[in-house]
């Protein structure tokens, strides 16, 4: 009887093996916790999308004297709720801190200056992008960013968060 037991646990384990090879079956469809979602593979238009959100925001405006309001934020919250679609929390309160004031009425106001590089379609063709897990670093040469001749690279480092990529750091060192 101990035989036919020990055989049958043999062959139940060989055929469970067996459709487990055949039916593709892994060890992650065995994982009851919750499964991250995989990230896209295209990180670089993520982030094209980012600085588009960056540049809407200071170009969508509504003209008052010399500090504009955006439309996409007349609060700091509103501000940091829309750039937060495409970057960080740390980094969009940095954005937000280096090139906006809140006026005596509450409203936020743009600081007229010259801000940072935009990342491009464009840009693709030179571009070095480096996937680490679940960041991605894209570094682009730049030239005449800022005068004539200029010559940067521009380091984008993104981390996958909230189901898309989000720019988390930007660095930009002369050549």
């Amino acid at each position: 009887m101990y035989n036919v037991h020990r055989a049958l646990g043999f062959t139940l384990l060989l055929f469970l093996w067996w459709s487990s090879l055949v039916m593709g079956t892994n060890a992650r469809s065995f994982d009851m916790g919750k499964e991250k979602p995989e990230p896209p593979v295209d990180a670089y238009n993520q982030a094209v999308n980012s600085f588009d959100l960056l540049a809407s925001f200071f170009a969508d405006i509504e003209a008052a004297e010399v500090y504009p309001v955006s439309s996409h934020g007349r609060s700091y919250a509103d501000a940091y709720d829309y750039l937060s679609g495409g970057f960080e929390a740390s980094l969009a309160a940095d954005i937000l801190e280096a090139y906006t004031f809140t006026d005596d009425q509450g409203n936020l106001r743009i600081i007229p200056c010259e801000g940072i590089p935009y990342l491009t379609a464009a840009h693709r063709e030179k571009a070095a992008i480096t996937r680490h897990g679940e960041s991605t670093v894209i570094m682009v040469p730049l030239t005449d960013c800022y005068q004539p001749g200029d010559r940067y690279i521009y380091q984008v480092t993104q981390h996958f968060t909230d189901g898309q990529w989000k720019i988390a750091d930007l660095c930009l060192s002369e050549q």
